[in-house]
């Protein structure tokens, strides 16, 4: 019965600590790319205080609007990477994907104008274009590289 209960508190243990992982996983690979940003954005302190919550929210409201696609795409990952999805589920991810892209393009406009309050367009402009570098980029070198 001691057995028993040992496992069961080590596998809750460990499936809470697996949790908590991916979680600040997630949350260093948004602050990574908000850090990333701010460093090669070149605006005033003044400026990169104003624009770091809104990088936060922007990110944010961004992996909301890709949410239903990503978790279909993580749940038939296996069937993807094998070459077996079904035709019906090939369908499932495209209607997905294309609400996404909706859903992802109405942010941008949305924080275009939010950005625009701290930013000049130009500005605007080079922030999107940094948020769209590849992971290897932001943790390699900078955007003036």
């Amino acid at each position: 019965m001691k057995k028993s209960r040992l496992i069961l508190c080590c596998l809750i243990s460990l499936s809470v600590a697996f949790g908590n992982i991916a979680t600040a996983q997630a949350g260093r690979k948004s602050d990574m790319k908000v850090n990333y940003v701010l460093k090669n954005i070149g605006v005033k302190s003044d400026v990169r205080e104003k624009l770091k919550p809104l990088l936060v929210s922007y990110l944010a409201d961004k992996k909301v609007a890709n949410k239903e696609y990503d978790d279909l795409k993580d749940k038939l990952k296996p069937s993807i990477d094998a070459g077996t999805i079904t035709e019906k589920q090939a369908q499932q991810l495209l209607n997905l994907k294309w609400k996404a892209d909706e859903k992802e393009l109405a942010v941008k406009r949305q924080y275009e104008e939010k950005f625009k309050t701290v930013l000049s367009a130009k500005k605007t402009y080079q922030c999107f274009s940094l948020l769209n570098d590849s992971k290897s980029k932001m943790a390699g070198k900078d955007a003036d590289d």
